[in-house]
């Protein structure tokens, strides 16, 4: 009976270790409009295809914000857009969990005169 209730102990173990909530993580890199930069992913400044803030323009109309990180990896970020949007082509920091190759954004920073600054990311909750 007892090697059943260790085998059950660690069955339950593994099984709630497969379903821990995913760990958050911190990324950096460079804040870019989606919609564009996966049309051109030369496209990674807010100025582009002839437009002046274009980047700004898109996430202020709800298209999604990503990150390219210094490794030249794209990730989609779960996050309100509209605060996200004056800081497209700037350094940015953000800190989330992982899902399906998207970032659902806990915190985001922005470097500014060498220090990061917090984006207040509002959310109905």
């Amino acid at each position: 009976m007892k090697k059943i209730s260790v085998l059950f102990s660690c069955l339950l173990f593994v099984a709630a270790s497969l379903y821990a909530a995913p760990k958050s993580t911190v990324w950096q890199g460079t804040l870019v409009d989606s919609n564009c930069y996966l049309k051109d992913h030369a496209l990674t400044g807010n100025d582009h295809m002839g437009v002046k803030q274009c980047g700004t323009l898109c996430l202020k109309t709800g298209l999604p914000a990503g990150i390219l990180t210094r490794t030249k990896q794209f990730h989609v970020l779960v996050a309100p857009s509209i605060a996200l949007a004056p800081y497209v082509g700037d350094e940015v920091r953000v800190t989330g969990t992982m899902h399906n190759e998207a970032i659902q954004a806990e915190k985001v920073e922005v470097r500014k005169n060498g220090k990061w600054e917090e984006v207040q990311l509002k959310s109905m909750m």
